[in-house]
């Protein structure tokens, strides 16, 4: 058996153990808070946040496991190693437990519960070495070996204990919160930038922060508390941590153009009537370069829009593209089956159509989000085309919904193309009848709102946006900046107007946008539908509608190095118009 005393005597055995132990305490005073650490086997170099340091002793690598000598532990994580001569022992009080180590018996005692070194410990020319992973589980830091580099990384928090135990059992100590601010005096309205540098010396989880005064940025000058208080994983609470934040009286931003700066792309900014009138009305407007594409004919059923008896809501044929759009409200005391039927006229000739494109929602009472759902699945186009073929003089159901109930409505969109001549009807039937029936309804009259047959699906706006200095807007929907499409209207032969632009989806080109942000106010009354921004659905807002002028989304951001934005919008049924897009400059501060 290994005989301590023979080795040293009693009096210097701290001497050989630990040259340093006498400085313990105020090693441990001066020790970071925090500290990364490199250390090498068999070097005495090691770096601690960077800083080289030179070691008395180097660690140790044996049979793949990395020791320390614990004669530097205190010098490395201001630990108070402690040599008690009564029991000829090394002693080290750890956040988790006593840890007292017996050379001459070769053993380790754990609160008192001795157990045999084993791997956890071995001398060596009077030197004891500790097997680091081990000693981590005590003192709780991250260690980590590099082969590649033959290193040992090591993480280290110091621990927020204080230094004595209460009972034999291993203790769990309380998380300590702790923050930081990244300047010393804000600007009004400046942001304040909060660094949590809260930890549990345990390496337990933090489950919970409670914050008091943590404004994100304050309009008022003067001196403010802020405190924190943070909860682990075991229901352990933080001693409350506070330090106050400075604000001048140097303006940076006010409130409403700190919102425009900094509230989360997509967020949907609640403010004041008057101030959304002070920043965003009676603004310059954009010049616009227009262009409508005739190539798909809009075919538009909504009248009569909430339908109070059975019949052709609206009809029109189709040779090539097209896109159908009805948007209808069960309007009786009865269920109702809404359909698309579909008819050959052709005695001879068989027609294939094709589905390139849909938006399709099931019947619901909410206006708002039927017409916000199937816009917002035809703005992704990401269904598979269908393809259907008709025989000559068929007769067919296009689409068949479910049955409605009363007030409950649907909002639908359809790309389609035909190689043939075809007539597309809008019917509400009897639930359960055939295709075959259709032409035992009526005609059912106009009766407001929209039905026709229009020129184009398709507008293209083209805006230079690179050199702008105030906030400047363009309107959709007003009829007057933003021209509506006109037609016809199948049944009645007379001229049709596209109130609103339904069904029309808009490609908005931004040429060279400076840095910026997009928003969205609603003007004209309860307003929510999808906007698909360089490819990513942006929903005005994330929940719920937007009235008009009680706040506004923020659609996106540039930097000023895009080479343009791209935004394709559709009017979604349900939501009034007029809507502006407001361009505002974010400037460098």
């Amino acid at each position: 058996m290994f005989d301590w005393k023979k080795t040293v005597t009693a009096g210097t055995a701290a001497a050989l153990l630990f040259t340093q132990l006498t400085a313990s305490a105020v090693m441990a005073s001066a020790a970071p808070e925090s500290a990364e650490m490199i250390l090498y086997a068999g070097k005495h170099e090691a770096y601690v946040n960077g800083r080289p340091i030179q070691l008395e002793l180097p660690p140790a690598r044996k049979e793949g496991r990395t020791y320390i000598p614990l004669a530097v532990s205190d010098e490395l994580f201001g630990l108070n190693v402690i040599w008690n001569e009564p029991t000829q022992s090394v002693r080290l009080l750890t956040p988790k437990g006593l840890l007292e180590w017996v050379p001459a018996a070769a053993a380790v005692r754990i609160n008192g519960e001795e157990q045999p070194f084993g791997d956890s410990a071995y001398m060596e020319d009077g030197r004891l070495y500790v097997d680091l992973d081990w000693l981590g589980e005590y003192v709780g830091f991250k260690a980590r070996f590099n082969g590649e580099l033959q290193r040992l990384e090591l993480l280290y928090i110091k621990p927020g204990f204080s230094g004595s135990l209460g009972n034999d059992k291993l203790p769990n100590a309380k998380p300590v919160a702790k923050f930081a601010f990244d300047k010393d005096v804000y600007r009004l309205g400046e942001p304040i930038r909060y660094t949590d540098l809260s930890y549990d010396p345990d390496g337990d989880e933090l489950i919970s922060r409670e914050w008091i005064g943590n404004a994100k940025a304050i309009f008022t000058p003067g001196l403010y508390k802020v405190s924190l208080k943070v909860t682990d994983a075991k229901g352990n609470v933080s001693d409350e941590f506070s330090r106050n934040v400075l604000v001048s009286s140097e303006e940076y931003l006010d409130p409403f153009e700190h919102g425009v700066y900094y509230e989360p792309v997509g967020k949907y900014v609640h403010e004041e009537e008057a101030v959304l009138r002070k920043y965003l009305r009676d603004i310059p407007q954009f010049s616009i370069d227009v262009k409508t594409s005739n190539e798909r004919p809009l075919i538009v059923s909504d009248s009569p829009e909430t339908f109070t008896e059975k019949g052709f809501l609206y009809q029109e044929k189709v040779n090539g593209k097209a896109r159908l759009y009805a948007d209808h409200v069960n309007g009786m005391n009865e269920e109702v089956q809404f359909a698309i039927v579909v008819r050959n006229p052709d005695p001879e000739k068989t027609v294939t159509i094709k589905t390139t494109n849909r938006g399709e929602v099931y019947p619901s009472i909410y206006a708002n989000l039927i017409g916000h759902e199937a816009t917002l699945e035809f703005l992704q186009g990401e269904q598979p085309p269908e393809t259907m073929v008709l025989g000559p003089h068929e007769v067919a159901f296009y689409r068949l919904m479910t049955k409605f109930y009363p007030g409950q409505g649907v909002n639908v969109i359809y790309d389609v193309e035909t190689d043939g001549e075809v007539y597309f009807s809008f019917v509400a039937m009897d639930p359960g009848a055939g295709p075959e029936s259709v032409g035992t309804y009526k005609q059912l009259p106009y009766s407001g709102n929209v039905r026709g047959t229009f020129e184009g699906s398709e507008v293209q706006w083209t805006i230079q946006a690179d050199k702008f200095d105030t906030p400047t807007s363009v309107t959709i929907g007003d009829g007057v900046t933003d021209k509506f499409v006109t037609g016809y209207d199948f049944f009645t032969q007379e001229p049709s107007t596209n109130l609103g632009n339904y069904g029309v989806v808009y490609k908005i080109r931004i040429e060279r946008p400076r840095k910026m942000a997009l928003l969205l106010l609603a003007r004209g009354g309860p307003f929510r539908g999808p906007f698909k921004i360089n490819g990513t659905m942006v929903a005005a807002p994330p929940s719920g509608i937007m009235m008009d002028y009680q706040g506004y989304t923020i659609l996106t951001r540039t930097t000023g190095n895009e080479k343009a934005l791209d935004i394709e919008f559709s009017p979604a049924a349900g939501s009034a118009f007029p809507v502006d897009l407001i361009f505002y400059p974010i400037d460098e501060k």
